[in-house]
C-alpha cells in the first residue's frame, strides 16, 4: 500500500478519453448496477477521481474500500484485502499513447472498473468470502492457481445472461472498450458457467480471451464457493 499519488493534467486528460470511449454503449453492454455504482460513488468522465470521497460513499455502501498500491500484489496479499474489504487500486494510468492497453492494473481498471460493482452487496460479500477461502489454500500453488482462474473468469472477465440479453459482468471487460465490443461479439467461444471447466482452464493476460463462461443467474456465482471448496475439503 502506498499514499495518494498525485496525477497531472495530462493524467485526467487521459482518463477523461478512457470514459469518454466506455460511455456511448455503457447501458448497452454492462449490467446495469455497473452505471449505478458509478453515479453513487460520484465517478464521472471530469477528472481522475479523489479516492477518500470515493471510500467514504463505499463504506457507507458495503464497507469496503479501495487501496493504492503499486506494481502486481502476491496472491497472499491480494487475498488478505480481500478478506478485509479492501481493492488495490493502481496508482499510474496508462500511457495516453496507447489507450487499450495497460501493462498491469492502472486506477482506470481499478477504480473506474472494478469499484462501482462493490456497491452491490452480493457482490461484495462474495468478494471477501472469495478472499477468506483463498487464504487457506496458499501452500497449494495448484489450488492457488485454480482460486485465481475462478476469479479471472468471473470477478474479471464474467458474462451474465440477463432478462435483456447477454452482458458484461466482469471489470477486466467493462474497463476496456475493447474487451466490450470483442467478449459480446461471435469471436470468443462462450461456455455455460461451470466450476470444473474453469478450474481447469489457464488463461493469459496479455491477450483477449478466446474463451469465456456465461453466468446463467447471479446467484449461481455467489452460491458457488461452497461446492468449489469441496474439492479441496475433501483431499484434507
Amino acid at each position: 500500500m502506498i499514499v495518494n499519488p498525485e496525477f497531472s493534467q495530462q493524467d485526467h486528460q487521459t482518463w477523461r478519453q478512457l470514459f469518454q470511449k466506455q460511455s456511448p454503449l455503457r447501458a448497452e453492454q454492462i449490467i446495469p448496477e455497473f452505471s449505478e455504482g458509478l453515479n453513487y460513488l460520484g465517478i464521472t468522465q471530469d477528472h481522475i477521481p479523489d479516492l477518500a470521497a470515493v471510500n467514504s460513499k463505499l463504506r457507507k455502501k458495503t464497507g469496503w474500500e479501495g487501496v493504492f498500491v503499486k506494481g502486481f500484489e502476491s496472491p497472499l496479499t491480494f487475498y488478505e484485502m480481500l478478506a478485509h474489504k479492501k481493492f488495490p487500486i493502481g496508482s499510474f494510468i496508462r500511457d495516453a499513447k496507447d489507450l487499450s492497453y495497460t501493462p498491469e492494473p492502472d486506477i482506470f481498471h481499478d477504480l473506474y472498473g472494478h469499484i462501482p460493482f462493490y456497491t452491490i452487496p452480493e457482490y461484495a460479500s462474495f468478494c471477501q468470502d472469495f478472499g477468506q477461502r483463498g487464504l487457506k489454500y496458499l501452500n497449494s500453488e495448484k489450488i492457488t492457481e485454480e482460486f485465481q482462474r475462478l476469479f479471472w473468469f468471473t470477478i474479471e472477465f464474467g458474462l451474465l445472461k440477463t432478462t435483456k440479453g447477454l452482458k458484461i459482468f466482469g471489470a477486466g471487460i467493462a474497463s476496456s472498450f475493447g474487451e466490450c465490443a470483442y467478449a459480446l461479439s461471435n469471436k470468443p467461444v462462450k461456455k455455460a458457467f461451470n466450476l470444473e471447466d474453469i478450474r481447469n482452464k489457464p488463461f493469459r493476460i496479455d491477450l483477449m480471451q478466446d474463451q469465456l463462461f456465461v453466468i446463467e443467474d447471479i446467484h449461481q456465482l455467489y452460491k458457488c464457493l461452497d461446492d468449489f471448496e469441496k474439492k479441496y475439503k475433501e483431499k484434507t
